[in-house]
C-alpha cells in the first residue's frame, strides 16, 4: 500500500522528496520505462503508449513525445519505478490520484489533504508513527490534525 506524509520532517532522509515531478520525469524514466507504463498512461492520461516511448493522444490522435504526458501520469509513472523516493501530490488530478492510492508500494507526500475518493487503505507516517488508514474520513482528519 501507498505511504503518505504531511510533514517533510517526517519522510526518511535516504528516501528524498521529490516535489517537481515533471522534471524528475523528464530526466529520469527513460532509463527504466518498459511496457508496464502501458496501462498507467492509457488510464490516467488516455493515451497509447508506444514502444518508441511516444504517445498517441487519446484526444484527436496525435503523436506526441511522452514528454506531453499529464503530470499527474508522470507522478504515478515515478511513483511506480522509483518507490523508494517520495514524491510530492500536488499536481496530481483525481484521475492520477485513484491509480496512485491503488499502488501497493510507494510514497507520497502532501501538507494538506489530496485524496483519492476510491482509496482503499494506506499507511500513514508521522510524528506519533505510523498506522494503517482505511476510510477517507479518517484520512482526511488526520490531514487535518482533527
Amino acid at each position: 500500500m501507498i505511504t503518505v506524509y504531511k510533514n517533510k520532517a517526517d519522510i526518511p532522509k535516504d528516501a528524498g522528496l521529490v516535489e517537481l515531478n515533471d522534471l524528475f520525469f523528464n530526466q529520469n524514466i527513460i532509463e527504466r520505462l518498459d511496457m508496464r507504463a502501458e496501462g498507467i498512461v492509457r488510464e490516467i492520461d488516455g493515451a497509447e503508449l508506444r514502444p518508441d516511448y511516444r504517445i498517441v493522444s487519446g484526444i484527436n490522435g496525435e503523436l506526441l513525445n511522452i514528454d506531453r504526458l499529464s503530470t499527474g501520469c508522470k507522478t504515478a509513472l515515478n511513483i511506480h519505478y522509483f518507490p523508494e523516493k517520495v514524491f510530492s501530490l500536488k499536481e496530481c488530478g483525481d484521475n492520477a490520484l485513484g491509480v496512485i492510492y491503488a499502488y501497493q508500494a510507494g510514497m507520497v507526500y502532501s501538507e494538506y489533504p489530496i485524496i483519492a475518493l476510491s482509496m482503499e487503505s494506506v499507511r500513514i507516517c508521522g510524528r506519533d508513527g505510523e498506522r494503517i488508514i482505511s476510510d477517507y474520513e479518517e484520512l482526511k482528519g488526520w490531514w487535518q490534525n482533527v
